[in-house]
C-alpha cells in the first residue's frame, strides 16, 4: 500500500522488480504510434480537451518528482558511498551496539533509513499530499496522510531490519557465495509477503467490506466462474476516505486470493463497466501471469545478487571506498547505490514485459465479456478519474509505463467489435 520509492523498495530491488497487474499505470497511459493528427482527432473522440490538458499537467509533474526522487536517492548513496559520513555512522552504531556485529548491522540500517526518509520527505510531501490535493485527488487530511507514511515507514523497518541482519550474516560466513542464500531468502519472502499482506498490511491501511450490491457479487462470481478461477471474499474498499480515483486489483494466493474493489470505482462505473475492471484481472490470472512475473523476479535476482557480490569484493579489494571486507557495514550504501542503479538500468525491459502482460490481460477480458462498449466506457473512466496523461513523452512509456496506451486499448476493443459485428 506504500508507492513512494523507499528503503523497503531498495533492498526488495533484490528480487528484481514486481510487475504490477492492476489497472492504474504511473500517471496514466500512452500515446499509440498513430499519426499526430489520427492521434487528435481519436483523443478528442473521447476526452475534451480540458481533460487532455489536466491530465497532461498532473502526469507531467509526476514526471518530474519521480525524477527527483530517483536523482535524491542516487545523490545520497552516492554521497554515504564516497564520503567519510558513512564511517562516522558506522563508528556511532558500532558504539552504539557495544561491538556486537548485529546490533551493528541494524543500527547502521535503521540510521541509513531514517537519513533517506529525512531528504526524500520533501519529495513525499509534496508529490502524494499537496500535489494531490491541488488537483483535487485527495481527501486526506495533513495528520491522516502522516500516519499512513510514518506506518509504511514503520512496516519497512520490521521487514528489512531483519533481513538486513541475516544478509550480512551470509556475508561473513562466505564472502564470495552469499549470493546463494540471500536469493533463497529473497523468494522466500516475496512469496510470503504476497500471501499475507491482504490480511497482515491492507487492512492496516484501509477498511474492507464485502460488496454489498448482490447483484453485482452475482455477476462478478459468474465472471470468475466462466474465466475457470475459485476466488475468495470480493471486498469493497473504503478508498473515497483518501482518494478520488478508482482501481480494482486482485491479491493474495490460496486462501487469501480476493477481488478488491475500490468503492469510488463502483460509484462512477455501471456495473458492465466494474465486471470489465474485474475480468482484467482475472485474464492475469488465466495467463498465469501472477506466476510468470515471480518467476522473471527470481530469475532476475539471482542475476542482481550475482553481479552485486562479483563487485562488492571487487571494491572490498580495491580499498577505494572504505572497507577492505564486504561484510563490513560501510559497503551498504555501495550495495544500495547498485541496486537502484540496476534498477534503473533495467526499467525500460521490465516495463516492456509489464505493458506485454496488460495486452494479454486486455484480450482475455474481452474474450471473457465480449463487451467491447464497457471495455471502452471503462478505459474512459478510469482515464478521467486517475487523470490519465493521454500524450505522455515516448521516452517516459518506454521506462516508466506498466499498462499500453489507452487510445492503442480502445483501438483493441473497437477492433474486437468489429470482428464480433457488433
Amino acid at each position: 500500500m506504500v508507492s513512494q520509492w523507499s528503503f523497503l523498495v531498495c533492498l526488495l530491488a533484490l528480487a528484481g522488480a514486481t510487475i504490477s497487474l492492476d489497472r492504474q499505470a504511473l500517471g496514466g497511459d500512452a500515446p499509440p504510434s498513430d499519426p499526430r493528427a489520427s492521434f487528435a482527432d481519436k483523443a478528442r473522440q473521447y476526452f475534451t480537451d480540458e481533460e487532455l490538458a489536466t491530465g497532461r499537467a498532473y502526469a507531467r509533474g509526476r514526471y518530474l518528482l519521480y525524477g527527483a526522487r530517483i536523482a535524491l536517492t542516487l545523490g545520497l548513496f552516492g554521497l554515504l558511498t564516497l564520503s567519510p559520513l558513512s564511517a562516522k555512522i558506522r563508528d556511532l552504531s558500532v558504539s552504539v551496539a557495544g561491538g556486537r556485529v548485529w546490533l551493528t548491522i541494524g543500527i547502521f540500517g535503521l540510521l541509513l533509513a531514517l537519513l533517506y526518509y529525512v531528504v526524500t520527505f520533501p519529495v513525499s510531501l509534496y508529490g502524494s499530499f499537496l500535489r494531490e490535493h491541488t488537483f483535487g485527488l485527495s481527501r486526506q487530511t495533513f495528520v491522516a496522510w502522516a500516519w499512513d507514511y510514518a506506518k509504511g515507514a514503520l512496516i519497512n523497518a520490521v521487514i528489512l531490519l531483519p533481513l538486513l541482519i541475516l544478509l550480512y550474516t551470509f556475508i561473513r560466513w562466505d564472502p564470495v557465495r552469499w549470493y546463494l542464500p540471500v536469493w533463497v531468502v529473497v523468494v522466500l519472502v516475496m512469496s510470503l509477503l504476497a500471501e499475507l499482506s491482504p490480511i497482515l498490511f491492507d487492512p492496516l491501511f484501509h477498511t474492507f467490506r464485502p460488496v454489498q450490491n448482490t447483484a453485482l457479487v452475482e455477476r462478478l462470481r459468474t465472471l470468475t466462474a466462466r474465466a475457470g478461477l475459485t476466488v475468495g471474499p470480493i471486498l469493497e474498499m473504503d478508498a473515497s476516505r483518501k482518494t478520488t480515483k478508482t482501481n480494482a486489483y486482485f491479491t493474495g494466493f490460496g486462501r487469501t486470493r480476493r477481488i478488491v474493489l475500490y468503492d469510488t470505482l463502483l460509484t462512477a462505473s455501471a456495473p458492465e463497466e466494474v465486471e470489465l475492471v474485474v475480468a482484467h484481472e482475472l485474464g492475469h490470472w488465466r495467463r498465469h501471469h501472477i506466476w510468470k512475473g515471480m518467476a522473471i523476479s527470481a530469475v532476475s535476482a539471482l542475476a542482481a545478487l550475482w553481479l552485486i557480490a562479483r563487485l562488492l569484493n571487487i571494491a572490498a579489494d580495491s580499498g577505494r571506498f572504505g572497507f577492505i571486507h564486504p561484510a563490513d557495514p560501510r559497503s551498504l550504501p555501495l550495495l544500495l547505490l547498485l541496486l537502484v542503479a540496476l534498477t534503473i538500468l533495467t526499467m525500460p525491459i521490465q516495463m516492456a514485459i509489464s505493458r506485454s502482460f496488460e495486452r494479454e490481460a486486455d484480450r482475455e477480458s474481452l474474450r471473457l465479456t465480449a463487451n467491447p462498449k464497457a471495455f471502452i466506457a471503462s478505459e474512459i473512466t478510469l482515464a478521467r478519474s486517475n487523470l490519465a496523461d493521454i500524450d505522455p513523452p515516448r521516452v517516459v512509456v518506454w521506462l516508466l509505463y506498466t499498462h499500453p496506451p489507452v487510445l492503442e486499448r480502445i483501438a483493441m476493443a473497437e477492433a474486437f467489435r468489429a470482428e464480433q459485428g457488433q
